[in-house]
């Protein structure tokens, strides 16, 4: 069965290829994961576990913990430092093969239903145990130890009235501390996942609805913490996961100067997405394509949108990579048939070709001005890998031919009328010789509106890696069409023959023209019809319309364009491109962007749909 028989698109994502990209997240934006006071932040020695950290995230200076507030001590104004880290995340699609679920949550896991499994730690930086019978003996003692308090200096605080400690700047004074009381949990959590958003804005957001953290008494402390983790769950972490996953589903591939593409869920699907396979799957519909490619006509040559040269003012050399991992892919991606020709129709759209050119053929020369778009066509995807474009239709919108002929110079006369018998001539009739000229005519003809012809030809799909000089790295699948191309000639305007036969005749009249009456009677006479005789003598046959198709064939016509639409596809054909490293989150000052890195993408083609193989890095 097609991936796509319910949607145009069709994405799943391996449950091992997340958790990779999990980890990444976690080594790229650690705030995301760790989280404590301020002073927590500048001792990340005493975190109850070290964070793995890419190196970047340290030269940049971005801050491992996300700062909270200090723990208020209930009826005072002190207050504690503390941590709380999520360490060693991971997930697990049905039917479940990454970890095992405590039986809280009634291994094993349900239909439809992915696990959650993150390693929590909480610190709590209680004083040294010195005893705190006043405020006062506490300060002291506390100065006496060489212990700082956190956020305030000891001269700065005062002792009131009824014992309590004063901070001046109305704020909770920290206790001191030289280390963290810490504790490590393991979490598990079973959930779903659900599509949110409005058309063109939606998210696959997965979420938990059980959760169980092993080994913690009495009930009721549990219970108050996996109360907590379950909205920090569903309220701060998944919620990012699910943005990563979304950025492969419905984010737009094109970059936003050369158009857009919007998609939806589809919901003639029983689950969307689904969680089966140990994948979480998509089924995506195309919405509208608008492809804004700005293609200007060039001279005798398609025109180009730049994108296989790689655009923003770098270039790009396209390479081939080698899958290097085995087993499932990652990421597993498919284009239905009827997507394919939606996109291949706006596609069609950006053409635009131009040729402005002269040549020869046999006693004629010829300028031509041409201009075409494409229309129409039918596109058909092939189990041998390659894709069918029939019947492109070549709308010429200016073919405009200024054909100029050299007629054999003719003449008549000059013969001996009354000779003498003695000597020469008593009555001689004239020389009279036409079609001296070089050229002797020109015909203006424009054959714009006035015949269609048709592009028929065979293309694959081919992935490159492209090395950017000046720009990021990128993986790039472009269309690489297949030469020859079969071009067909299949209407020609009745008009065009008569349109022909009568500016070739008012031009032979015209040379003509100038001629004595005689002349012209003499020249009648000897060639019967001027016309006919030209034309043989030029070799014209009766099919005028074929034969000025022969002459923009001999004189390349066809050939410029059927090469500019091979150029067109093959080298300035916006390509698909997916930066190597991908962008999965936004920078967000001071925090720099989290890339995620590609390793592999492949393609395959069958009948039905073209699929998109595909491995992430790290």
């Amino acid at each position: 069965m097609a991936l796509t028989n319910n949607s145009d698109f069709y994405v799943a994502i391996q449950d091992a290829g997340i958790n990779r990209l999990v980890r990444h997240v976690m080594r790229k934006r650690p705030s995301l994961f760790n989280y404590g006071t301020s002073w927590v932040a500048s001792n990340t020695q005493l975190l109850c576990q070290s964070v793995d950290v890419a190196p970047e995230v340290l030269q940049a200076g971005n801050p491992l913990v996300t700062v909270l507030d200090p723990l208020p001590i209930i009826g005072t104004s002190l207050a504690l430092n503390y941590l709380v880290q999520l360490t060693k995340g991971e997930l697990d699609f049905h039917p479940g093969n990454v970890f095992t679920l405590p039986g809280e949550l009634n291994p094993p896991l349900g239909k439809q239903h992915l696990g959650v499994h993150f390693q929590v730690c909480a610190g709590l930086g209680c004083p040294p145990a010195i005893g705190l019978p006043t405020p006062s003996r506490f300060l002291g003692r506390v100065a006496a130890s060489g212990a700082n308090l956190a956020r305030i200096s000891t001269n700065d605080i005062s002792v009131s009235k009824n014992g309590g400690i004063i901070n001046p700047d109305g704020g909770a004074v920290v206790l001191p501390t030289r280390e963290l009381d810490c504790f490590c949990l393991d979490l598990f959590a079973t959930g779903g996942a659900k599509i949110t958003g409005a058309v063109g804005n939606q998210l696959i957001q997965p979420f938990v609805d059980g959760i169980d953290i092993v080994d913690i008494k009495p009930d009721a402390i549990k219970n108050m913490i996996e109360c907590y983790a379950l909205l920090a769950l569903n309220q701060g972490i998944l919620p990012s996961i699910g943005q990563l996953i979304s950025k492969f589903a419905f984010s737009n591939p094109l970059p936003p100067n050369l158009g857009s593409i919007i998609f939806s869920a589809s919901t003639t699907v029983p689950n969307n997405p689904a969680i089966e396979d140990d994948q979480l799957k998509a089924f995506i519909n195309l919405d509208t394509i608008v492809l804004n490619l700005n293609i200007p006509p060039t001279i005798c040559q398609s025109s180009g949108g730049g994108g296989g040269g790689g655009g923003g003012g770098g270039t790009v050399t396209r390479t081939t990579r080698g899958r290097t991992r085995t087993g499932t892919f990652d990421l597993t991606a498919a284009i239905s048939a009827k997507a394919f020709g939606k996109i291949f129709g706006a596609l069609v759209k950006g053409f635009h070709f131009s040729c402005a050119d002269h040549g020869s053929y046999g006693p004629f020369s010829v300028k031509y001005d041409v201009e075409a778009h494409l229309e129409g066509g039918s596109i058909q995807l092939r189990n041998n890998g390659t894709i069918k474009v029939s019947d492109l239709e070549v709308k010429w919108d200016n073919l405009s031919l200024n054909l100029c002929v050299d007629i054999p110079k003719q003449c008549v006369g000059g013969g001996c009328l009354i000779p003498n018998p003695l000597d020469g001539c008593i009555l001689s009739v004239p020389k009279i010789c036409v079609f001296s000229g070089n050229p002797d005519f020109c015909l203006p003809i424009n054959l714009g509106g006035l015949i269609t012809s048709e592009v028929t030809f065979t293309a694959s799909v081919r992935v490159f890696y492209g090395i950017g000089s000046g720009v990021t790295n990128r993986w790039q699948i472009v269309i690489v069409p297949e030469m020859p191309f079969d071009f067909q000639l299949i209407d020609i305007a009745d008009t065009v023959g008569n349109l022909f036969k009568n500016l070739f005749d008012a031009a032979i009249d015209g040379l003509l023209g100038g001629l004595l009456p005689w002349a012209k009677d003499l020249l009648k006479g000897v060639f019967d019809s001027i016309d006919d005789m030209i034309r043989n003598v030029l070799d014209i046959p009766d099919d005028i319309a074929g034969w000025l198709m022969d002459v923009l064939t001999s004189l390349g016509v066809f050939d410029v364009l059927l090469s500019g639409v091979y150029d067109f596809l093959a080298n300035n054909l916006p390509a698909l491109e997916i930066d190597d490293p991908f962008q999965a989150l936004d920078q967000s000052p001071p925090l720099i962007p989290v890339r995620v890195p590609i390793e592999f993408i492949g393609i395959k083609i069958n009948s039905n749909e073209m699929i998109i193989e595909g491995d992430v890095g790290n």
